[in-house]
């Protein structure tokens, strides 16, 4: 009884401390997953990053303009010594002599046709973005997934702790109801004895669960990326969990379209589309490959400077140049002709990809098609089996009291019937998801 008192005081004490605990929805935990993400986080830089190489690719089509500034300073020294000069000698002396030069100029190119190679490349800067942002949300889908999986489990520990709670009353219930029968003669003091074991046994299971519901909770935290020692509750009042089997065969009823979930899934999910997109980002590599092994390229130039010796006459000397510059590759160690194979290569390889990505959406809808109908089978059976574990409890229980049965009978229907129970939470939570991972193969997953 110390027992039952201590638990009972520390469930008490664990209710008065909810107060002080973090309540964590559904979505409040998908939205502090996706801010502690480090994946998220370094996508969003990638992103960042990217955005200035759009904007760079824009700057390629305007002319580049550059300043410069130039000081030399020419110092020569020469020896004095005798020359001759119409037979008669003539002394030099040693010289010195010093020239400056003070440079300033502007220059200015920009390419005017390269096949409209320049262009393009804005093209696959964008495309290098929008690719960046369906591999972004991609992980985040994905990272739902996980949270929700480790929510649910949280729930499920949580109802499991509950069940082992009401069991551990029924045997308290029953041991208070023995000693009523050893007072009046009814039964003996040793039924006393093996119904205390027993409770005892039911205490140990709800510490047990009750130790696999905070673990499941450091598992749920750890998935969050959040501090694990924090004390937290989970708010799921209004989260649908379908019970009975009418409601869950109403489920079933809703995902049996193999056909139309495939249809949903190329058409909603990120690594589907990412796939798509990542064949038109290299068929733009093809285009301009091909530009630069075709097409010349047409460039203008602009150059204007002024010089002098010195600072104050330093526009003495002024320059203007302009032209156009015309190139052609001929021959570059086949460098521009390779990158033309890569890509060809590259667009057929993302091909034969996107169409095993596809067989493999389709095989794994259909396994958790499979699933999810084997998940329905089970509490079908289940619910039969709990109606007459039922039965054989209360037939115990009454044979025991008329002296018929044992109080063994009345234990192992009792605990027979909370195996039941307990299976019938973690048969209804395997089937929500279950439900939920069809859900995100089929890219109808709501976060």
């Amino acid at each position: 009884m110390r027992k039952i008192l201590a638990l009972t005081l520390f469930s008490l004490f664990t209710f008065n401390l909810a107060s002080a605990q973090e309540i964590f929805d559904l979505r409040k935990s998908v939205n502090t997953a996706f801010a502690n993400s480090l994946v998220i986080s370094q996508l969003q830089n990638n992103i960042n990053i990217q955005e200035f190489n759009v904007k760079s690719s824009w700057g390629d089509l305007i002319p580049t303009l550059n300043l410069n500034g130039q000081f030399s300073r020419n110092n020569t020294y020469s020896t004095g010594g005798t020359v001759y000069q119409n037979g008669l000698p003539i002394n030099l002396g040693d010289t010195k002599q010093a020239i400056n030069n003070w440079q300033l100029g502007m220059n200015s190119s920009v390419t005017i046709f390269n096949g409209l190679a320049n262009y393009e490349n804005i093209d696959l800067q964008k495309k290098n973005l929008s690719n960046l942002y369906l591999n972004l949300e991609n992980e985040k889908y994905g990272i739902v997934m996980q949270v929700y999986q480790k929510f649910f489990d949280v729930i499920k520990k949580d109802r499991i702790v509950d069940v082992n709670m009401e069991n551990l009353q029924v045997s308290i219930n029953q041991l208070n109801q023995i000693k009523e029968y050893v007072e009046v003669g009814k039964k003996t003091v040793s039924d006393i004895y093996k119904q205390d074991v027993q409770v005892a046994q039911n205490e140990l299971s709800v510490l047990s669960s009750e130790n696999d519901f905070e673990k499941s909770k450091v598992e749920f935290l750890n998935t969050l990326n959040d501090d694990v020692n924090k004390s937290i509750s989970l708010e799921y009042d209004e989260i649908y969990i379908p019970s009975t089997l009418t409601e869950l065969q109403s489920v079933m009823d809703k995902y049996s379209d193999f056909d139309a979930l495939v249809k949903s899934a190329v058409n909603s999910r990120y690594d589907y589309k990412y796939a798509e997109e990542d064949i038109k980002l290299n068929e733009i590599k093809l285009s301009i490959a091909k530009k630069n092994l075709y097409f010349p390229t047409l460039s203008a130039f602009a150059n204007a400077s002024i010089s002098g010796n010195e600072v104050y006459n330093i526009d003495n000397n002024k320059v203007f140049t302009y032209g156009l510059t015309l190139s052609y590759p001929i021959f570059q160690g086949f460098k521009t002709d390779i990158n033309r194979q890569i890509s060809e290569v590259n667009i057929k390889q993302k091909q034969e990809d996107l169409i095993k990505l596809e067989k493999n959406i389709r095989a794994e809808i259909k396994k958790s098609m499979f699933d999810l109908e084997t998940a329905y089978k089970q509490i079908e059976i289940l619910e039969k089996n709990i109606v007459a574990s039922e039965q054989d409890k209360l037939l115990s229980e009454e044979n025991f009291r008329i002296g018929y049965g044992t109080l063994l009978d009345v234990q192992v229907a009792t605990t027979n019937l909370n195996n039941l129970l307990i299976n019938r939470i973690n048969y209804i939570y395997n089937f929500v998801l279950t439900q939920k991972y069809l859900e995100y193969l089929s890219g109808i997953l709501k976060y």
